[in-house]
């Protein structure tokens, strides 16, 4: 029977405890979009055996690591986001990657606030290192000690996606499983609509996307005491960035590239909520509080002239993890 690649499932849950698998269950699948995928990196090492003849000998199996990647649409709740049961099903997907998430407000305007963490990717009891689990009809693949990166993309009149790569421990062997039977969410995803965007303070922009890559860095945690080699991927770095592309304009009206050329210019690029009108608890809004330029290109978009920019964002105080917000609310 041959199986299908459409039938797949990701599930993905927070350990307890930094390098041990959890048990996930229905509740913890995330709504995917697309195939998702899976990859293994097992070290072998040839024996390179010296004999008489130039056959090989074998090669010995090492360190077992891997990665699932998959995206998904980010949509909000249908109630007030005020318990750790009630969060969007992005939000491990978002620790995972080093966010933490903060609830603020009073009914019925409370908000949950995403920003990036340095105090959350080294914790080993309630941090970024999930189980993360690829189910593909009929058998499951699954990952420990794991943590990741995400890539944003906001395109005009579509749902935000965010894109996943999760890193870590391979957990051996691959094995028959069926598929989860979660409870499928009513919700419906909400467009990037209405979405009063601002580049350095320039509010009439035309862009069909915007992009945001959390830029993290991830290394593999040696254990030769592991039976995989490995007690968990950890997150070392990060460097995000970003994108959009506008209509090209005269000079007099904005100036990307002056912009970009001194090297001191930064600002905020911002959305309002989004969509306009929107349902509460299932409406979205982006700030990057100071970005820089890195790049400004030109740009064809059927025959409109676009000027396509590049962007890092910096630490917006003394004390940082203020690079970028998503806020659902």
């Amino acid at each position: 029977m041959p199986m299908l690649t459409q039938k797949q499932q990701i599930a993905i849950k927070q350990e307890a405890t930094a390098g041990v698998t959890e048990t996930v269950t229905a509740a913890d699948v995330v709504l995917k979009t697309g195939n998702a995928e899976f990859e293994a990196d097992v070290a072998m090492t040839p024996r390179e055996a010296l004999s008489a003849s130039l056959s090989k000998r074998g090669s010995v199996v090492g360190s077992r690591m891997g990665k699932i990647r998959w995206s998904q649409y980010l949509r909000g709740t249908s109630t007030a986001p005020v318990a750790s049961s009630n969060e969007p099903d992005f939000s491990v997907p978002f620790k995972g990657c080093g966010a933490a998430i903060t609830v603020s407000g009073g009914s019925p305007n409370e908000q949950s606030s995403f920003k990036p963490s340095t105090s959350t990717i080294s914790d080993e009891t309630n941090g970024a290192y999930c189980t993360v689990a690829l189910y593909e009809d009929g058998k499951r693949y699954m990952l420990r000690g794991a943590v990741g990166n995400c890539v944003l993309t906001h395109a005009s009149g579509l749902p935000p996606k965010a894109a996943f790569e999760f890193t870590g421990v391979l957990v051996p062997p691959p094995t028959d499983t069926a598929l989860l039977v979660p409870t499928y969410p009513t919700i419906v995803e909400p467009p990037f609509l209405t979405a009063a965007i601002s580049i350095l303070g320039y509010t009439t922009a035309r862009i069909q996307t915007l992009t945001l890559d959390f830029g993290n860095q991830i290394v593999m945690r040696p254990d030769p005491n592991n039976p995989q080699g490995y007690i968990t991927a950890q997150i070392v770095g990060r460097t995000p960035v970003g994108s959009f592309d506008a209509e090209e304009i005269i000079a007099a009206t904005k100036n990307y590239w002056n912009e970009w050329i001194d090297a001191q210019t930064t600002g905020s690029i911002t959305t309002g909520v989004f969509p306009g009108g929107g349902t509460n608890y299932n409406q979205f809004q982006v700030t990057i509080p100071k970005a820089k330029y890195t790049k400004v290109g030109l740009g064809d978009r059927e025959g409109v002239a676009t000027a396509n920019v590049e962007f890092e964002c910096l630490a917006n105080s003394d004390a940082g993890n203020d690079e970028w917000e998503l806020i659902q609310t």
